[in-house]
């Protein structure tokens, strides 16, 4: 079975993001208070940890919160204007960015579990223990996602040998819900999904990103957003610091507050906190070296076709906290 092919980034992106702020977004980019940053969270970890860690208090500008439960949403949204900033996976980040959307990343968050935080997950009655075991089989994950990374590395190295595995494209309800039903052999995701699957449904781990990609995570801003809001941006990404600062020394408290707020189970949560824990850092000219296999691994696989100079994904100009 092949790989399912992508379409064209200059048919999924803009009919993507009108769909998403016709669907999704009831709040117009016009008209909007300069003082209000708009920031795109996933499944609420990044307003859990500002909260428990108190890095919101006595902010000089308000935070409109809006989530998201992947990153290709929330990056339509940042291409469409309806959010400021946000987080996302290196992949997901870079795979928009050679689509031709107008963003850049300023901060990195590397990976403190060593690349654990992205991995294939199969459930808990699946006789697949090994990526070999992976040819031929059906894999959910989300389009330009760092699950599709993960798949794409794996197919690169030899680990998945042929026939490949064929590709569903899917958001995590839909995926965790094909992998519960049988649809599909297995589910290439990242967290709190892959605590979710295993610490939630008993499901096993194949295989992980361990050294097989950068796996950083990214603060990423619009283009526009950084034209205009920098000022509120920098102060934002200098709280988000502190805060991961903090949770790094107060991983329960944490938990809990991310248990609390997203509805998540406390032992899912508890191994969430754990894994994605560690201070983000301005981005560095090192970082932009070591992400370019991401983008090497897209244009390889025909998926993206940038047009500028890599360096122009990210916003140099950070200042360390």
């Amino acid at each position: 079975m092949m790989t399912r092919r992508i379409p064209s980034h200059r048919s999924v992106w803009p009919v993507a993001a009108l769909a998403l702020l016709t669907a999704i977004f009831l709040f117009p980019a016009r008209g909007r208070a300069a003082d209000e940053l708009i920031v795109a969270d996933q499944k609420g970890q990044q307003r859990a940890l500002m909260d428990a860690s108190g890095a919101s208090a006595n902010l000089p500008y308000s935070i409109k919160w809006v989530d998201f439960e992947a990153a290709a949403p929330l990056l339509q949204a940042l291409a469409a204007g309806a959010v400021d900033t946000g987080i996302a996976g290196d992949g997901p980040f870079i795979f928009a960015w050679g689509a031709g959307v107008p963003i850049k990343a300023a901060y990195i968050i590397p990976p403190r579990g060593a690349g654990k935080a992205t991995a294939i997950v199969v459930a808990q009655d699946s006789p697949i223990t090994t990526p070999a075991q992976l040819s031929g089989k059906r894999i959910a994950t989300g389009r330009g996602s760092i699950g599709h990374l993960l798949l794409l590395r794996l197919l690169a190295t030899g680990a998945i040998p042929p026939p490949a595995p064929q590709i569903v494209f899917l958001l995590p309800a839909q995926a965790k819900a094909a992998l519960d039903t049988g649809r599909v052999d297995a589910w290439s995701t990242w967290e709190p999904y892959v605590s979710l699957e295993v610490v939630g449904h008993h499901g096993h781990i194949v295989v992980d990103a361990a050294g097989l990609m950068p796996n950083n995570s990214v603060f990423v801003a619009s283009d526009a957003a950084l034209a205009t809001k920098r000022t509120q941006i920098e102060d934002f990404y200098r709280r988000v610091t502190a805060a991961y600062e903090w949770g790094m020394t107060h991983q329960d408290q944490y938990a809990r507050i991310l248990a609390h707020q997203t509805g998540m189970p406390q032992d899912v949560a508890n191994a969430v906190a754990e894994k994605l824990i560690a201070a983000p850092v301005p981005v560095s000219r090192d970082v932009i070296r070591a992400e370019q296999v991401t983008l090497d691994t897209y244009k390889q696989a025909g998926l993206v076709h940038p047009t500028t100079s890599f360096e122009n994904a990210f916003d140099l100009n950070g200042e360390a906290p």
